[in-house]
């Protein structure tokens, strides 16, 4: 995809994106949520802005100046606190932050794009404690990203199980006092990526809640890495995230069977028929 392409994808999933929170917003401070709350714990406008630097901060560099960006957005949504429908607020929410948007999107664009060609599969891993006890062994911790932009990662059935097979084989190679995986993620709750874990995944899903990372609101990117239109609407059709994230983890012995299994049946399937 060229380098153009890819800008103008993001820049349309940015603006969609921003809108999007921004209506979220209204609808919980209709529904009796304080709205400083809302702008801060259920979504998380500040990452997607030049205020943050890099992937892992969360302290915005300029807190005061990040500050009147929200009391200049909290002032927004009291001039159209009586308005019907939160097409103003988004409006002018969107052009507000636009300044502190913009100037990323080249930026992040490219960087999507380097990250997407240095993926060997759709799971990266890491070793941590199970994410809901700090002080519990450590897990193999999966992070999942889309290898196959822009097609569908479900595409590529055989691959996804190649390269789950690939992390579980060197965490038994590497980490051999690792016996468990986990993963925090929407997609837990999408019927497809369920498949390519044993039933004890799903019967140990835990949710804490809808909040503002990337695990609630990673399902409005498409398989492009652009806004995913449908998911958006039925989320403002209902009110209700289509997908619930939630964290899931098996012991690491029963996810090597269960994709021996998959991966068996996956030959079955392409064997010629005689």
């Amino acid at each position: 995809m060229a380098s153009s392409d890819a800008a103008a994808i993001r820049r349309d999933y940015v603006r969609r994106l921003v809108a999007l929170k921004l209506w979220h917003v209204w609808r919980l401070h209709k529904d009796g949520i304080d709205l400083r709350t809302a702008l801060t714990e259920r979504v998380d406008l500040c990452r997607m802005s030049t205020f943050i630097e890099g992937t892992e901060s969360r302290e915005p560099l300029d807190a005061e100046g990040w500050q009147r960006v929200l009391d200049e957005l909290a002032a927004v949504y009291a001039r159209h606190d009586a308005d019907a429908t939160s097409g103003e607020i988004e409006a002018e929410g969107v052009a507000l932050l636009w300044p502190s948007l913009e100037p990323r999107i080249a930026r992040d664009a490219a960087e999507a794009a380097r990250s997407v060609a240095e993926l060997s599969g759709c799971f990266a891993r890491e070793y941590r404690p199970f994410y809901h006890e700090p002080d519990s062994a450590d897990h193999l911790t999966l992070h999942v990203r889309n290898a196959h932009q822009p097609d569908s990662p479900f595409h590529h059935v055989p691959e996804m199980i190649e390269s789950l097979q690939g992390a579980v084989s060197a965490t038994e190679r590497d980490r051999p006092d690792v016996a468990w995986v986990q993963c925090g993620t929407w997609l837990n709750s999408f019927p497809p990526f369920a498949r390519l874990f044993p039933r004890a995944w799903a019967g140990s899903a835990e949710s804490s809640g809808p909040g503002n990372h990337f695990g609630w609101w990673g399902q409005f990117v498409d398989r492009r890495g652009g806004f995913h239109g449908e998911n958006a609407r039925r989320f403002r059709e209902t009110g209700e995230f289509p997908y619930a994230a939630t964290l899931c983890r098996c012991r690491l012995e029963d996810l090597r069977e269960h994709l021996l299994v998959l991966a068996n049946d996956m030959n079955e399937d392409r064997r010629p028929q005689l």
